[in-house]
């Protein structure tokens, strides 16, 4: 018998093994461990032949990691669609897909040590007492081959254990919202439409305003679901939102987890072992590839941020992988958002996904009408009229956001003795002061380097702050306001999720005044008592050398908004910029978001980018220019001949310097979406990439930097 196997490696091939006896019968989905040249690794069956020619020149598979496939046949027809669509390697894709499976840290315990003594000496041997070992430790103790099988087999038969870990319990939050009395009746409609659907595949837009109760009709379509044993899986574009989504469905179900990736190992096990009983899973992205036995609906909240795009390894987006999920599993896929992306609206418009529209608020008010105060000539960075707001929110005990996506003191340093600006010698980024700690860092490769007391080029003490970070504002805030109480909330703070609970905490339970924040503070988050949003500096980010930079202004300032005036006092919402009459600024507050949304479509219709157009971005990095160059020309030069293709580049990237790599761009571009990406597999497979040349795909690019 031959089996083919993906090995866990971005090589474009599969490998052909012989299958060994010992290992019982081979299934495609399992895992096994095979030689590839010095070294054994990881990989999946893929195919079977019942073959003999060639046997004795193929190397044996080493061991097996699992008595069944971890996927059913529609999760990994998934996985084999998405590979195709992304253009990524078969044993990447599975790799990325399995990572959740990771079996060194599973701990095991012999119960029955007679019976397996019986039919397996050397593994009984290995239990000595009765105390759980870890897989790892198993693996290396043990004598003989196959280990690994030789566990599993242990554990079938029951004379080996998993030992589950003991998590402890989360404490009550304050953060439990007041679960309605009854619906409105657009929701009402909304949960009838999407339990409609809850045996076939059908996508929908859950388009509605903030703060118009779009979570309650997911809650409403998950009980449904649940109640008939069914599963339900809710994705989340940010961890931070978690402990949120925690408070507000403890309520109401029974088995509930969640998963991302500042999880610890115990944690992760225990979510692996009740995969079969849970009710919700909530999750980031790689939640998506938890196997739920009966998933019947994925919720996508936040559909259109951009976090739910990965961009190392296999750049996949999670909210597009979700709608072939829901294809694969015949069951609803519901995308969220106050502010949809293109890409959905146009599958509105073209019929292929169903609208359920929320156009009011459930607490009754207006639209805010954002207060725009013009910083042109302001020298200060928070305006009188925004401090006074703060004073004012205060002294009405209403808490506020102060809204800056910056972290750090400030993005720079600068010697004005000089010009000087200290800047990553491994990227083309300047250095961010983080004045508390007094450090210089880079914000892109992580490099790190203490201040300096004098300017490294002139010698001159003339080195100051350039620009306004989240830790300026701090400083700001206890010179103006020293009686209210604030908190910074962004990843230098924040670095736990017992830290990040327990802000949220303190914030819900009314012990601050105000948080200061980024973009995670403003994603998503219910906070009945904030009646004021800061935006400190508008300007940033709607300037950047991206097609959609206007399109994810947009979506953030909205987003923004629409965190004030959740409960049952209005809000208020004041907007520092230096282009008070920017064309963005119209499109907020009472605006149809539709006017917006038709108006981009347009304008991407004309041009043919996306999601007209189809795109795959290809990056090569080396740490030498010109090596980046050449594979890059040799690539675009083939390209180039092919009909109803564009090809732009290469070009040095936005970001042309990263972790002390050159990176050089080649973009593809498909007017007719018929083309790409798939015509360029074959080419990918052929084209070896140069010794020190990285090759990255992006289909669907969502960042052109």
């Amino acid at each position: 018998m031959l089996v083919d196997v993906a090995v866990f490696a971005p090589l474009r091939m599969l490998f052909s093994y012989q299958w060994v006896a010992e290992l019982g019968e081979p299934m495609v989905g399992i895992r096994v461990q095979v030689p590839l040249g010095s070294s054994y690794r990881l990989g999946v069956v893929c195919a079977m032949t019942v073959s003999n020619d060639g046997m004795p020149t193929l190397k044996k598979v080493h061991d097996r990691l699992d008595i069944v496939p971890l996927y059913d046949d529609a999760y990994q027809a998934w996985l084999k669609r998405a590979g195709r669509y992304y253009l990524a390697p078969e044993g990447q894709v599975w790799e990325m897909g399995l990572a959740w499976a990771q079996e060194n840290k599973r701990r095991f315990r012999c119960i029955h040590r007679d019976a397996l003594q019986a039919y397996d000496a050397d593994l009984a041997a290995v239990f000595k007492t009765k105390a759980a070992l870890s897989w790892a430790t198993i693996i290396r103790r043990i004598q003989g081959d196959f280990p690994c099988y030789r566990l599993l087999q242990a554990v079938q038969h029951g004379d080996v254990e998993l030992a589950l870990p003991t998590l402890k319990e989360a404490k009550k939050s304050s953060m439990q919202e007041q679960r309605p009395t009854h619906l409105r009746a657009v929701q009402r409609k909304s949960v009838a439409n999407i339990l409609k659907a809850r045996k076939r595949f059908q996508p929908f837009l859950l388009f509605g305003v903030t703060g118009s109760g779009k979570t309650e009709v997911y809650l409403k379509a998950a009980e449904a679901l649940v109640k008939r044993g069914q599963q339900v899986l809710i994705l989340v574009p940010e961890i931070g939102l978690t402990p949120m989504w925690l408070a507000r469905l403890s309520q109401r179900f029974q088995s509930l987890m969640t998963w991302h990736s500042a999880m610890s190992d115990r944690e992760r096990i225990a979510v692996r072992a009740s995969l079969d009983n849970l009710d919700v899973l909530i999750g980031t992205r790689s939640a998506l590839f938890l196997p739920l036995p009966r998933l019947s609906m994925i919720v996508v909240d936040e559909e259109h941020d951009s976090s739910f795009k990965q961009h190392d390894g296999v750049a996949y987006s999670a909210r597009d992988m979700s709608l072939l999920l829901a294809q694969e599993k015949k069951i609803p896929v519901v995308l969220g958002s106050a502010t949809p992306s293109l890409e959905n609206w146009r599958q509105v418009s073209l019929g292929a996904m169903t609208l359920l529209e929320m156009p009011e608020r459930i607490s009754g008010h207006a639209a805010i009408q954002p207060e725009i105060v013009d910083m042109c000539g302001n020298h200060s960075v928070l305006s009188d009229a925004l401090i006074q707001a703060l004073r004012d929110t205060q002294e009405a005990k209403q808490q506020s956001i102060l809204f800056l996506n910056r972290r750090g003191y400030a993005p720079a340093l600068q010697c004005t003795a000089c010009g000087f600006v200290p800047e990553c010698d491994a990227c083309s980024l300047r250095l961010t002061l983080h004045r508390q700690k007094g450090e210089l860092r880079c914000h892109g490769c992580g490099y790190v380097r203490r201040v300096r007391r004098v300017c490294e080029v002139c010698g001159e003490d003339a080195l100051l702050p350039l620009g306004v970070g989240t830790e300026k504002i701090e400083e700001i805030l206890q010179k103006h306001l020293p009686d209210l109480r604030f908190a910074r909330f962004d990843r230098d703070v924040v670095r736990t999720q017992t830290q990040l609970q327990a802000m949220l905490q303190a914030f819900a339970d009314g012990s601050l005044d105000c948080l200061i924040g980024t973009q995670m503070l403003v994603k998503g988050h219910h906070f009945p008592k904030v009646t004021l949003v800061g935006v400190v500096n508008a300007d940033l980010g709607l300037n950047l050398p991206d097609f959609r930079a206007g399109e994810r202004w947009w979506q953030q300032m909205t987003q923004v908004m629409g965190r004030a005036g959740r409960g049952a006092d209005k809000g208020r919402v004041l907007i520092q910029t230096c282009n008070p009459d920017a064309s963005w600024l119209a499109r907020l507050g009472g605006v149809d978001a539709r006017i917006t949304l038709d108006e981009e479509m347009a304008l991407r219709q004309e041009l043919s980018f996306p999601p007209f157009g189809r795109w795959v971005r290809i990056v090569f990095s080396s740490p030498h220019r010109d090596k980046a160059e050449q594979a890059a020309e040799s690539m675009a030069s083939i390209i180039r001949t092919w009909e109803a293709i564009q090809v732009g580049g290469p070009m040095a990237c936005a970001m042309e310097k990263m972790a002390g790599r050159f990176r050089v761009e080649v973009l593809i571009r498909d007017a007719s979406r018929k083309i790409l990406p798939w015509k360029l597999a074959p080419l990918l497979d052929d084209m070896r990439v140069p010794s020190g040349v990285r090759r990255h795909l992006d289909v669907d690019p969502q960042d052109m930097m």
